[in-house]
């Protein structure tokens, strides 16, 4: 194999490592709008599960708590936390519907972004920021300045 060919896989395995963090965002930003905005899907599947809807607007800020402290540079603790309360979040949605006793078009999903919050935090360079990371991806190429 070549020393292209070699690049070109490595930068598709570091690229690949974007999918969960991208999808994790961004049903984190539409729950979140969803959430404040309590649309009826929302109000509909709190009902059903029996939760108090002013229940919707803490996880509408807790949400997008997370969300301003994944994309702010530095803070890594901080960060640990939002991925932390997002699993939390969507792990205990699988369970909520669950334990309603719905089925796996009710309940994946949700499980399926709790496996993808540990995975975008596990393969995300430690300490980090979002834009670090894309430097480290190639995707923010600044030239030198000139001394």
């Amino acid at each position: 194999m070549s020393t292209r060919t070699t690049s070109m896989i490595s930068r598709g395995l570091k690229l690949a490592r974007w999918v969960p963090v991208t999808a994790v965002l961004a049903e984190t930003a539409v729950g979140a709008y969803w959430d404040l905005a309590r649309i009826s899907y929302v109000r509909d599947s709190f009902d059903h599960l029996g939760y108090p809807i002013y229940f919707a607007t803490i996880l509408g800020v807790a949400k997008t708590a997370a969300l301003v402290a994944i994309l702010t540079p530095g803070h890594p603790q901080t960060k640990e936390w939002a991925y932390a309360g997002l699993v939390f979040v969507y792990g205990g949605a699988a369970t909520s519907h669950l334990a309603a006793g719905d089925g796996p078009d009710k309940w994946a999903m949700p499980l399926f972004f709790a496996a993808a919050t540990f995975a975008a935090r596990a393969w995300l360079p430690q300490g980090s920021s979002t834009s670090t990371a894309l430097r480290a991806l190639g995707g923010s190429r600044r030239r030198p300045r000139p001394a």
